[in-house]
């Protein structure tokens, strides 16, 4: 995918920041050091809508067919939004610690994201697929409008994709997974660490396309 809008400058160090999406928000991580050894620069949660759109939107579109286009476009539209201002937000913030974004990792399901929204609306488990594509898309089209390397993996792929890119093994990503939650404390869960794992894989990617 495109690198970076803005080149890194010299005196700037490369950060990635890395999303766990959820229906209505999503867990973020920003990882910033060397490939091999990580460190952690924030940790956030960042919601993905707000009132009055819903943050089960192919749940509101399924109970008003009639506007479920609108219902869903709507979401979409403000998930995006939220999902560039936190970027940009976060951006902002690392600068002032010397780093600078080049890559966004994103959690993805395990479900198929090319759906029509009649297929979306057609059982509860489709509907619940859509949702968590239109939050996870929201995030992914959000890092390519920052000019940010998109790097994407599922939840049973992320920690060996992250430690091939790295140069790795699984059992060191998952102890550096430890070494930041002793670091941080709480909470630190599931999420946060899919979202450090995303990061990582981002920042991988990045410095091996930089090299």
């Amino acid at each position: 995918m495109a690198g970076p809008l803005i080149s890194v400058e010299s005196d700037r160090r490369i950060a990635a920041i890395g999303f766990c999406p959820h229906s209505g928000w999503a867990a973020v991580i920003c990882l910033g050091g060397t490939v091999r050894e990580p460190i952690l620069i924030k940790r956030r949660r960042v919601l993905l809508t707000s009132e009055p759109l819903p943050r089960e939107p192919y749940h509101l579109a399924k109970r008003r067919e009639a506007e479920a286009t609108e219902v869903v476009a709507a979401a979409a539209d403000e998930a995006r939004t939220l999902a560039t201002e936190a970027m940009a937000d976060l951006a902002a913030s690392v600068l002032g610690a010397g780093y600078q974004f080049v890559a966004c990792g994103v959690i993805t399901g395990r479900g198929r994201p090319d759906f029509t929204l009649r297929q979306a609306l057609s059982t509860h488990a489709a509907i619940h697929n859509a949702e968590g594509w239109l939050f996870r898309e929201a995030v992914i089209r959000a890092g390519q409008q920052m000019g940010l390397r998109v790097a994407a993996a599922t939840p049973d792929a992320v920690y060996a994709e992250t430690a091939d890119a790295a140069g790795i093994i699984v059992p060191e990503v998952e102890a550096r997974m430890k070494e930041f939650g002793t670091q941080l404390g709480p909470p630190w869960g599931k999420d946060q660490k899919l979202a450090s794992a995303a990061a990582w894989l981002a920042l991988a990617r990045a410095r091996v396309n930089r090299s």
